[in-house]
Formats: structure tokens, sequence, C-alpha cells
């Protein structure tokens, strides 16, 4: 009896290492490709797409953020790590935007994007700047998705395929990448809703690959 009940706690404890090495491995791999992206008026996230220094981030963090600069994973100093970038091109709709660094770190890391869409209930991992807290990680889960979804800023309206989410995110997480358990881009996490409580979203893969492909 003793012995069954050593091999439930035993194999109960072997899960939960398994679990929290997969959350560990995730953030370990993925977390210098995300940039924290500093403008005269706030802090965003965004993501390294391609060996070419291609980022890709929300409209919103980028839109009237003048002079806005890049800081990425590096070896050297701040401000050896701070560096300059320009827009290629946005979709002011789905408040999604494509920048390209002027230079590249030496050691810059990909992030991969996910051809599939996570069902409801899947595990999905948040890397970011939450209020300036640079490089934080979270997880949640996929509740919903929501085709043709509305939402607005205090300037903007903007609309497409959304996730709704209870990842927690805040102010400085948007353009930061929603990652799947192989730490695979599916989404790029935008906004919480401020009249609820842990309802978060991100843009979804779909309109992702809709926008790289126009």
């Amino acid at each position: 009896m003793y012995y069954i009940k050593f091999l439930i706690i035993s194999f109960s404890l072997l899960i939960s290492l398994l679990v929290k090495s997969q959350e560990t491995d995730i953030y370990n791999n993925s977390y210098a490709s995300v940039v924290a992206i500093f403008g005269d008026v706030a802090i965003g996230s965004g993501v390294i797409i391609s060996s070419q220094g291609y980022i890709l981030t929300n409209w919103h963090v980028i839109e009237n953020n003048s002079n806005f600069k890049v800081l990425t994973i590096g070896e050297g100093s701040y401000e050896e790590n701070l560096r300059e970038a320009e827009v290629i091109k946005y979709n002011a709709t789905s408040d999604l935007a494509l920048i390209k660094l002027k230079s590249l770190p030496g050691n810059m890391s990909v992030a991969k994007i996910s051809q599939i869409i996570p069902k409801i209930g899947a595990a999905v991992h948040a890397i970011g700047h939450p209020n300036g807290e640079i490089w934080s990680y979270t997880k949640g889960y996929i509740s919903a998705h929501r085709d043709d979804f509305s939402w607005k800023t205090e300037i903007n309206n903007f609309k497409g395929d959304v996730y709704q989410m209870q990842t927690p995110i805040n102010p400085g997480n948007s353009g930061g990448p929603l990652l799947n358990d192989f730490g695979n881009i599916v989404g790029i996490n935008t906004f919480a809703d401020t009249e609820s409580q842990g309802i978060t979203y991100a843009i979804t893969v779909t309109e992702i690959i809709k926008f790289l492909g126009s």
C-alpha cells in the first residue's frame, strides 16, 4: 500500500518537473527573439521573425511613437543593443506592423511562425515587457476564437480575427509573441479588456500570415 502511494507521489512529482522544464525551455529558447520598442510615448514589444532583422509588432506600438528604437538581447551595453529600425509596412485595420532593424545583433535569435491555429483550451505563452518590466513571461490558455472582432483605443478602431485568452498581459506586452508549446508564434499579444478581469486578446496567426503575404 505504501509502495503504491510512493509510486503515485513520485509520478506526480515527475510530471510537475516535466511541465516546469517545458515552460522554462520555452522561455529560454524564445526570449532572445523578443525585443522592446521604446518611443517618446510608450514602450511596446516585438518579435524577430527573420535573419534579416524583420520584426513583427502592433501598429499602435509605433504609430505616433516617434523616434522609436528597438532594444535587442546582446552581449554589449544597453546603448550598443538599442538599435534604429524602419517601418516596412503596416495594416491600420488589423493593428499589425512590420519593421526592420538597421543593424543586427551578433547573436540574433529568430522565432518561427506556426501554420497551425491553436484550439480552444490550448496552452499559450507570452513574452514581453508589461509596464516596462522587460522580458517577462506568462502562461495561459485560449478561451475562444473571435472572428471579425472589433476593438478600439483612444484614437483608433481595429478589426480582425483574435484569440480571447486569460493569459496575463499588460501595457508593454503589445506587439510581443504569443507562443505555442513548441515555442512557435501563434499570435501577437494586443490588448486587455479593461472593463473585465483576466480577459485578454491576441491577433491570430491567420491574420499574421495574411498581413505578411499582402
